[in-house]
């Protein structure tokens, strides 16, 4: 072997050694990656509900606005919250943070002209994750 075969020899050992990641060493970053997700998803999940909470709310207060807007110009109230749109919402905005449409009834002669209010999460009435127009700032209080 001649002294420059030798030379060009050794960068191909280099190469050779220095090829790539094993199997094992590929398998732990995957393992630590998920590990890494799974804590970050826990720790958001909670802030993502509460973000659907606040929206719902926001979403609430537009609505209560737009319905005495639509009263005082045509003293009555709305029967849908469809009668809403486009002049006094947009279109889409009578869903709540959960994208379910938000339970609206008048009601003459009751402690409100109306009912408006979202069922929350799991989507049935009567449930302590209701969202009610006239009580949800009280609930903030309490």
């Amino acid at each position: 072997m001649t002294h420059e075969e030798s030379n060009q020899s050794a960068p191909r050992r280099l190469a050779r050694t220095a090829r790539a990641f094993s199997l094992l060493e590929l398998m732990l970053v995957l393992v630590i990656l998920g590990l890494l997700s799974t804590v970050a998803a826990v720790a958001l999940l909670p802030q993502a509900e509460k973000a659907k909470v606040s929206t719902t709310k926001a979403s609430l207060n537009v609505i209560k606005g737009a319905i005495t807007q639509y009263q005082i110009e045509k003293s009555r109230l709305p029967e849908t919250l469809n009668d809403l749109v486009p002049d006094y919402i947009e279109e889409g905005k009578t869903k709540d943070g959960w994208r379910q449409e938000f339970y609206y009834k008048p009601t003459p002669g009751g402690a409100h002209e109306y009912e408006l209010m979202s069922f929350g999460k799991d989507t049935e009435p009567g449930t302590d994750d209701d969202i009610d127009v006239w009580t949800m700032d009280l609930d903030d209080q309490g």
